[in-house]
Parts: C-alpha cells; structure tokens; sequence
C-alpha cells in the first residue's frame, strides 16, 4: 500500500517534470504560450518540493527510529 503510494506518486512527479521540459521546448521553438510555461514550471517547482519535503520527513523518522532505545 505504501510502496503503491510512493510508486504513484513519483510517477507523477516525473510525468510533471517532463511536461515542464516539453513546455519550455515548446516555449523555445514559439509553439507554446509563456503564461503555460510559467504555470507548467510552477506545478513542477511545487511537485518537486513536495517529494523533497516527504523525503526529509521520512529520513527524519527513520533517524529517530535509529536512535531510540532497544
């Protein structure tokens, strides 16, 4: 279920990272709007500090898990 999750989301996090390339492709041959771009970027920028932030929760458990007392 929690591998599920991670996998699903990850996915997610690449499917926007690669719309935000191909938007600012898209961007540098004149065949995309720059508001999209903007707004394709953004929603990759936020995706991406959403994964880092779980990430650094995660580690932060896992630390604490290590260090409690057995």
């Amino acid at each position: 279920m929690f591998s599920q999750m991670v996998s699903e989301t990850l996915e997610g996090t690449s499917g926007a990272l690669k719309a935000s390339e191909s938007a600012g492709i898209q961007a540098m041959n004149d065949k995309a709007d720059l508001v999209q771009v903007v707004t394709t970027v953004q929603n990759a920028e936020m995706v991406l500090e959403t994964v880092v932030a779980v990430r650094d929760k995660v580690i932060a458990a896992y630390n604490d898990i290590i260090k409690m007392p057995i």
